[in-house]
């Protein structure tokens, strides 16, 4: 893998790459969920290149790419990656985890009019204010938890509850290196991932949007009787894809359903 510095007005942008992307092949922008980093993609760098230039960032404001402004939209937000992606070929699909699927909306919107650009893969979308009582009762419990034990005790929490369905993949490497993420986080995306309606978002695309839904994600399952059938009439049937046994970071747990969606998007 290789590692890209991109410039972006204040600051700069950091990426993997499977390899520098030369235009030759099409761009595939990954983009994280909240408290992430590149690294949510590990599982997903090297399958997805067999078919594609991946590049997985650090989205502005977490890992070690530089902070945004203060005070930014998500429009202003989506702007700044936008001009960081200037240097490279263009991108030809986004795929966005959890926080990271509003910006890859956003992208889609913006690129409307670019005659490369294919479409987005949204995998476990935030509910924005309908956010459920079940993760919130969560994230109080690894709250908690941190009081009483240090960061990775609460990360532990919702790495096991929230992010991945078998606990035997939940190893002290992986919650060390999540609270490494955490720590390391800047931006906060609450205000926007639940005040902003991903269908809305949705709505403004006029490019393929298909979606990776997570059975045993706590963010999801309470309210897949009520999304689904929204979703399919947005996006259509055949773009929705619910993976019974996946929970939250399902990018981790089921890296060959990516590449799947991800093959049907490109054609």
């Amino acid at each position: 893998m290789v590692n890209l510095s991109l410039s972006f007005p204040g600051g700069s942008l950091h990426a993997v790459a499977a390899r520098h992307p030369d235009g030759s092949r099409p761009v595939l922008l990954l983009l994280h969920g909240g408290h992430g980093s590149w690294r949510h993609w590990r599982a997903n760098i090297a399958s997805l290149g067999a078919i594609a230039d991946p590049i997985a960032i650090d989205l502005p404001g977490y890992g070690e790419s530089d902070s945004p402004p203060a005070e930014i939209s998500l429009a202003g937000y989506a702007g700044l990656i936008d001009t960081a992606l200037q240097s490279l070929p263009p991108v030809a699909a986004v795929v966005g985890f959890s926080f990271g699927t509003l910006v890859a909306t956003e992208l889609g919107r913006q690129w409307r009019t670019n005659p490369h650009f294919r479409g987005v893969v949204l995998i476990n979308p935030p509910l924005g204010p309908d956010v459920t009582r079940e993760v919130l009762e969560i994230l109080e419990e690894g709250v908690r938890e941190t009081r009483r034990g240090g960061l990775e005790a609460g990360v532990a929490v919702t790495q096991r509850r929230i992010m991945i369905a078998d606990p035997a993949r939940v190893t002290d490497e992986l919650i060390a290196d999540a609270a490494e993420q955490v720590r390391r986080s800047r931006f906060k995306s609450r205000p926007l991932s639940r005040t902003i309606d991903i269908r809305e978002q949705m709505r403004a695309l006029s490019c393929p949007v298909h979606l990776l839904l997570g059975g045993q994600d706590p963010h999801q399952r309470s309210a897949l009787a009520e999304r689904v059938p929204q979703y399919r009439a947005l996006v259509g049937a055949d773009r929705v894809h619910l993976v019974e046994p996946a929970a939250h970071w399902l990018a981790f747990e089921y890296p060959e359903k990516v590449v799947e969606v991800v093959q049907q998007l490109l054609g």
